[in-house]
Order: C-alpha cells, then sequence, then structure tokens
C-alpha cells in the first residue's frame, strides 16, 4: 500500500495553517510551517509531495522561497501552490516568474483547495513515474559503458549519464545547461562539430553513422571518444536535439 502524500502548510498566521490543514488531513499528512526559513528546513527533513506557500510573510517571503525551491535540482518538480489575498495581475506575474504552479486566494475555498492539490499531485505523480524509468534506462546504459549526452537545439546539455561525468571528471550536474560544443570540444574541431550538428537539426544534412572526435575532460586532457549521435524528435516530427552515445577509447591505447 502506498504511503499518503504529505502536504506542507506554510503560513505565519496558525490559524490559517489548521484552517487548511482542517481541510486536508483525512487524505494527506500535513506538515504545518510558519515561515519561509522553517518551510525550506521542513522540505529538507520531511520531504513534502507539494506546497502551500503564504505569500505575505515577514522573514522571507513566498516568492523568495519559491525562487529557492525552483532553482534547486533537488526540488525544481515539486508542486508550489501560492495563497495570497493579493489578487492584482502584476502579483500572479511575479509568481508565474519564480516558478509557482498553481494560485490559491484567501480565504481559501475547500473544494478548490482540495481539487487543486488533487491535480497537482497526480501530475507530480507522473512526473516521477517518468523519472524513475529514466533513471532506470540510464542504469542501464551506464552498465553497458557508454557515455550519454542529450543536447537540445541550442546545443545546451539537458542530461549526462553517471559513466560520462566520471569519464569527464564532474558532478551529477555540473555539465547540465552548458554548451556542449564550447565546454566539451577541443579549439581546433570546435567549429567543425558544432556545424554538423546544427545542419542535422536543421534539416541540412546527415549525422555521420560514426565520428572519433576528442572531449575535454575537467582537467583540460582530451579524451578520445568513438560518437553515435541520433537526432531526437517529438512526436509531431519536430527536431528537439541529438543524442549522443560515445565509447571512450583511451581504454584501448
Amino acid at each position: 500500500m502506498r504511503d499518503r502524500d504529505k502536504v506542507l502548510i506554510v503560513d505565519d498566521e496558525q490559524a490559517i495553517v489548521e484552517l487548511m490543514g482542517l481541510y486536508l488531513k483525512s487524505e494527506y499528512d500535513v506538515i504545518p510551517a510558519y515561515s519561509g526559513q522553517e518551510a525550506l528546513d521542513k522540505v529538507k527533513s520531511e520531504k513534502p509531495d507539494i506546497i502551500l506557500l503564504d505569500v505575505m510573510m515577514p522573514d522571507m517571503n513566498g516568492y523568495e522561497v519559491c525562487r529557492v525551491l525552483k532553482t534547486s535540482v533537488e526540488t525544481q518538480f515539486l508542486p508550489v501552490v501560492m495563497v495570497t489575498a493579493l489578487s492584482g495581475k502584476d502579483d500572479r506575474i511575479k509568481g508565474i516568474e519564480v516558478g509557482a504552479d498553481e494560485f490559491l486566494g484567501k480565504p481559501v475555498n475547500r473544494l478548490e483547495l482540495v481539487t487543486r492539490v488533487k491535480s497537482l499531485l497526480r501530475i507530480k505523480h507522473l512526473q516521477d513515474k517518468v523519472l524513475a524509468e529514466r533513471n532506470e534506462a540510464m542504469n542501464y546504459v551506464d552498465v553497458a559503458g557508454f557515455i550519454i549526452f542529450v543536447i537540445d537545439r541550442d546545443m545546451k546539455i539537458n542530461l549526462v549519464n553517471s559513466k560520462g561525468n566520471d569519464i569527464l571528471g564532474y558532478g551529477e550536474f555540473e555539465l547540465i545547461g552548458h554548451d556542449f560544443s564550447t565546454f566539451l570540444v577541443p579549439d581546433g574541431i570546435r567549429d567543425e562539430i558544432k556545424a554538423t550538428f546544427e545542419g542535422a537539426m536543421d534539416g541540412n544534412s546527415h549525422l555521420p553513422e560514426l565520428i572519433e572526435h576528442p572531449v575535454l575532460s575537467k582537467e583540460g586532457k582530451e579524451v578520445p571518444v568513438r560518437w553515435y549521435d541520433v537526432v531526437l524528435k517529438d512526436n509531431h516530427g519536430n527536431v528537439t536535439g541529438i543524442l549522443c552515445s560515445g565509447e571512450d577509447l583511451s581504454k584501448f591505447l
């Protein structure tokens, strides 16, 4: 049987925390917090599945808390519902800019609260399932011994497996967001590799079946790699990036 989802309710007014907790406690485990910093501490210690976050708090407001959560790799997919008496357009835009997933007005309507929480948790569970399946697939790839990169249309690294990080000497998330060609490809072949990738993503040329070229480790050392690259497309046939599978050749030298 699956454990009950945890809902973190954050508000500097205890009565509001208790009221929302009363609405939700029959279906969820409710965790209270009464300040922004306490909310961040509870996220680390309690691992909630969703946060109901007051905007107007004295020490650290809800926008600041949400920004911290949404810029952290560990909590970026944690659903955050901003609960506020503010109703202006600018207030909602500010919430969207810091990554809020939903908004609830005060006083909170019980049916609306329960519906929003249930809907966001359903989405979160689907995301968790996809991430778990991806991680399982990546584990199989690591066992096979290949370096894996996923590069988007802007040449940014969206994903790298642990084998790639290990061989190049990087931590788990250090390479994410960096430009593949300027960050990892040596100067002498950088323009050529970039032109090859961009041509393939624009549909003007095809990727070679395989190509051998080095990439740079964190220490600046060239690591020889045999690459098997494939263009990635979405369900509508639009190119989304390139999957780069590489075999480390240094072990043969």
